[in-house]
């Protein structure tokens, strides 16, 4: 219960610290998303089973349905499902983002539009430099633009 507790805090400090719109839907699953510069993020995950949550991060006007490429790093859990992908080993991102693997399930998708779709699991942030440095990772080398912004609001 602290966990949950603990990742709301954190989801709270980035939407007060950044003044983005922050939405958040309690179900089955609990999930958070914010929009920014054209790129949705999204924290999903079951609040009984956390090794399951999911970082998402995509880029406006991004076709699941036409995925060009696929890129897919995922680690075998114990009774944890792991997806099956028809992906390919070769990087058609920047290689930066493939430091992200050490730590999560990283898959990178591509659609016929040059548009992207990135997916680490599980996601079970610490504390908010966790958060901040893992999506500006990606939002730099991808999209060349800042999510989270250091700057502290008074």
């Amino acid at each position: 219960m602290m966990e949950l507790k603990r990742i709301d805090n954190l989801w709270n400090f980035c939407r007060v610290k950044t003044n983005l719109p922050c939405t958040k839907t309690v179900d089955k699953v609990v999930r958070y998303s914010f929009v920014k510069a054209g790129i949705t993020l999204i924290h999903e995950f079951k609040p009984n089973l956390l090794q399951t949550s999911k970082l998402t991060l995509i880029e406006k006007g991004y076709l699941d349905k036409a995925k060009k490429n696929i890129y897919g790093a995922i680690k075998k859990q114990f009774g944890v499902k792991t997806p099956h992908l028809n992906g390919s080993s070769a990087i058609f991102f920047p290689e930066e983002i493939l430091a992200l693997k050490k730590n999560h399930n990283l898959i990178v998708e591509q659609d016929k539009n040059g548009k992207f779709c990135i997916t680490l699991s599980p996601f079970v942030p610490k504390n908010i430099y966790d958060i901040f440095n893992t999506i500006n990772l990606i939002s730099i080398h991808l999209w060349k633009t800042i999510y989270f912004s250091e700057l502290t609001k008074n």
